[in-house]
């Protein structure tokens, strides 16, 4: 059982760069910290407002990830793909 959680766990991770490249493509340019930050917390479905990381993201974590564009992780990625089609 823990291997089969192991296996979703990893099927629900994605490349940080892939996200940034989402932001820059709905604003238009690469984001700052800034506009990434805001971006990522500020995220509406069906009337719904969330946060794509689970918890609001503050500028310095988003250094973080637009410096660190191969590391893996969770977000709601079905929204993510969604919004490419």
């Amino acid at each position: 059982m823990a291997d089969r959680m192991s296996v979703e766990a990893q099927r629900n991770k994605m490349m940080l760069g892939f996200i940034v490249r989402r932001c820059a493509r709905d604003i238009g340019h690469p984001p700052t910290p800034e506009e990434f930050a805001e971006w990522a917390n500020s995220r509406e479905e069906n009337g719904r407002r969330y946060s794509l990381f689970g918890r609001p993201i503050s500028v310095t974590a988003a250094k973080v990830i637009l410096s660190q564009p191969g590391r893996m992780v969770s977000a709601r990625l079905e929204l993510i793909v969604k919004g490419l089609r």
